[in-house]
């Protein structure tokens, strides 16, 4: 029972490594056998996890709310969201598609993936007719063998391709069966995230302060990173952590700056400074970064 209790945030490549996993690269996760999740204790999953149910039914707590999905439904979970007391019929089969959030948030328009997040926060399960649950098995056996052929130039970009088709595919079920989503009514908590997002999102350089924005919005520090938090399992520093490092990876891969002119465009106080935080956000140092990449690094002047 003791277990129970402790939470474990699960990301993308911490569920690529395990057991019950048939497929995954560094941003897509297929799994074929979906009951195996019985053997997870309380999760945070840091990610978006798409379950489509075959057969049977399944009752779990995702963020302390009771659900239950059956055949031709579709579960949605999106990231930070908490998952337990998962159990399952003994006819119970299901298939999965998981994304990371990064990559979610790069194929999808900004204000889809808000109106989408407040739309499922209360409506995580939709169901399907047959006809569209074989368009999903189609992108899921698609998707499984893609992951297994051998990497080529082109192989990252055709995932992602596919992966893009999936989620807007995703997005036009939830059109037809609710087209008035866009008109659930927000808080003020909720509408003030969401102008939060949007303004951190219009930035070309993200101040990295929260005082910056919570003052832009008219609202103290500690309220917005209390609507960040209530509204997304986040704080708002941790949001605009995640969206700075997400430049820093764009930058470091596709342009031709150097690392000190990344770091002085990005406004950090000097380059000391800018390579602790690439190492403690992407796992080492910059020019090690590119190393890994194989992109020549430019030597400042």
């Amino acid at each position: 029972m003791e277990n129970s209790k402790r939470i474990d945030t699960t990301d993308i490549k911490q569920l690529a490594n395990s057991e019950f996993v048939d497929y995954a690269d560094d941003d897509v996760v297929i799994v074929d056998d979906l009951r195996n999740f019985s053997k997870l204790q309380t999760i945070k999953v840091d990610f978006l996890l798409i379950i489509v149910v075959k057969s049977g039914r399944v009752a779990m707590r995702t963020n302390k709310e009771e659900n239950t999905a059956s055949c031709n439904d579709i579960i949605i979970c999106q990231p930070n969201t908490i998952m337990n007391d998962c159990l399952f019929s003994i006819d119970f089969t299901a298939k999965a598609v998981c994304i990371s959030a990064q990559t979610a948030r790069k194929m999808l328009h900004i204000n889809e993936v808000i109106d989408l997040s407040f739309y499922l926060k209360n409506k995580p399960i939709i169901h399907i007719d047959e006809s569209t649950m074989e368009t999903f098995e189609k992108y899921h056996t698609l998707l499984s063998e893609l992951l297994t052929k051998e990497s080529t130039i082109y192989k990252k970009q055709i995932v992602g391709s596919l992966v893009s088709s999936f989620l807007f595919c995703l997005l036009n079920i939830i059109e037809s069966v609710n087209p008035q989503r866009i008109a659930i009514h927000m808080s003020r908590g909720s509408l003030l995230f969401k102008q939060f997002v949007e303004l951190l999102t219009s930035m070309e350089v993200k101040p990295r302060n929260v005082d910056f924005y919570s003052k832009k919005l008219c609202i103290t520090g500690k309220y917005l990173s209390n609507i960040c938090k209530n509204n997304s399992g986040k704080t708002a520093y941790e949001w605009i952590t995640e969206y700075v490092t997400e430049d820093i990876h764009r930058l470091l891969s596709h342009s031709d700056m150097s690392v000190k002119e990344i770091s002085n465009y990005l406004e950090f106080p000097n380059i000391s400074f800018f390579g602790k935080f690439v190492k403690a956000h992407l796992g080492c140092s910059p020019t090690e970064f590119r190393k890994k990449k194989g992109i020549q690094e430019n030597v400042d002047q």
